[in-house]
Formats: C-alpha cells, sequence, structure tokens
C-alpha cells in the first residue's frame, strides 16, 4: 500500500516523481499531469469527503504502482490547529472513511444487507456508498451504489453502525456496479 506523506506546498513533490497528490481548493477538480494526478477537494466539504479523497488516492496509486500519496494539508480545516498549521486536531468521533469502509448495512428488520465495499466521489464530491449485496441476495457477488442519503451512520458504544431501508426485491432490482478492470 503506498505511503501517505502530509506536505505544506505541491512545490515539496521531489521533480521527476510519480504521484498522486490530494488537497483543498475553491472547487471540486481532478488534474492529470504527465507524472501524476491531483485531487482537489473544494474547501466548503467536510473533513470525510477529504479522507475519502485520500482513501482514493491511495487505491489509485496502488493500482499505477506508485508508492507515496502526498497530502497538501497548508488548508486543511478543523479545530485547535497546531501553529505550523499543517496539522489539525480531530476528535476521536469524526467520521473517517475506515469508519464506513467494511462496516455492515442492516435493514430496518435489522437483517445484514451488505457491506460498504467503496465510497464514490464525483465532481461535487461524495456521490454514493458502493455496497456488496450479493450474500444478502444469494446470488454471489454483487454490487450496488447507494445515494449517500440512504444510509444512516450511528456510533454508539465506540461502534458504528449502518442502517438503510430496503429489501429484498429492492435491491435485486437496483442497477448493478461493476468495478472497471
Amino acid at each position: 500500500m503506498p505511503k501517505v506523506k502530509y506536505i505544506s506546498s505541491q512545490n515539496e513533490i521531489p521533480a521527476g516523481q510519480k504521484y498522486v497528490l490530494v488537497m483543498y481548493g475553491e472547487e471540486y477538480a481532478e488534474t492529470n499531469d504527465p507524472l501524476g494526478l491531483t485531487i482537489t477537494v473544494a474547501s466548503a466539504m467536510g473533513q470525510l469527503s477529504f479522507l475519502t479523497a485520500v482513501h482514493t488516492a491511495k487505491e489509485i496509486a496502488k493500482h499505477a504502482g506508485i508508492s507515496e500519496v502526498f497530502v497538501c494539508a497548508a488548508m486543511m480545516r478543523g479545530a485547535n490547529p497546531a501553529p505550523s498549521g499543517v496539522f489539525i486536531y480531530v476528535p476521536a468521533h469524526s467520521e473517517l472513511s475506515s469508519n464506513v469502509v467494511g462496516l455492515h448495512v442492516y435493514n430496518k428488520d435489522k437483517q445484514n444487507i451488505g457491506t460498504i465495499k467503496d465510497i464514490a466521489l464525483d465532481a461535487s464530491g461524495l456521490n454514493g456508498y458502493i455496497v456488496s449485496v450479493g450474500e444478502f441476495l444469494g446470488m454471489g457477488e454483487h454490487y450496488v451504489v447507494v445515494h449517500p442519503s440512504a444510509i444512516s451512520f450511528k456510533a454508539k458504544d465506540h461502534k458504528w453502525h449502518a442502517t438503510m431501508n430496503a429489501n429484498a426485491d429492492q435491491l435485486k432490482a437496483a442497477p448493478e456496479y461493476k468495478y472497471a478492470n
């Protein structure tokens, strides 16, 4: 897995090095360069969107054979930033992508309908959750993309819980998501 290196400026990326860079900006954008990719997260977006972009950058780097993901934290927001402005304080109960990916999703009947496998982003930020529902449906590997507002998250006793109002018929009728090779 690629290492994440926090930098305070894009200029800290060594010349000639292949890279994936995540940073805050005015609006969401992806900028290709012969040596890499820059993912800009709109500064108005929440910390979850930024962390999701970092997670996505790590996956892109892994598939591209890039060993480091650079995170330009100069504009990162949060309470109690360190005087250097590079590091921020994030409360232990913050929304982290690691709390979401791999989480089981239950319906109102307390049935485990699937597992969040990935987070989908588009130009406006968080686009959806990719949920593996095949086991629940008895059909093997099968993914659907769920709108972010359709899944509710709660933390109880230091454990996250996800719920969604869906049954087997609705999940079978949902368009299947297939990962690109």
